[in-house]
């Protein structure tokens, strides 16, 4: 909730849009990278999903000023 304004069970990578002064990292496993490359993230409430590409997800992110790190899990 202080870092980027959510409700606890809203969280999601489109919450880091609200994260003002750039405190979270966002990683991704690399997993979401292969395959379809789809993901499905809530739209900053848990009521709704989107589906984007994993690569237009992180082009979001990074634009935005997060940083970004590709992990194997």
């Amino acid at each position: 909730m202080n870092m980027m304004g959510l409700m606890p069970g809203s969280v999601t990578p489109f919450g880091i849009l609200n994260d003002k002064n750039l405190n979270v990292h966002f990683f991704i496993d690399k997993s979401f990278m292969e395959d379809s490359h789809i993901i499905g993230v809530h739209p900053n409430e848990n009521t709704a999903t989107v589906w984007l590409k994993v690569e237009d997800l992180i082009d979001i992110i990074k634009s935005h000023g997060n940083q970004v790190t590709i992990v194997e899990i």
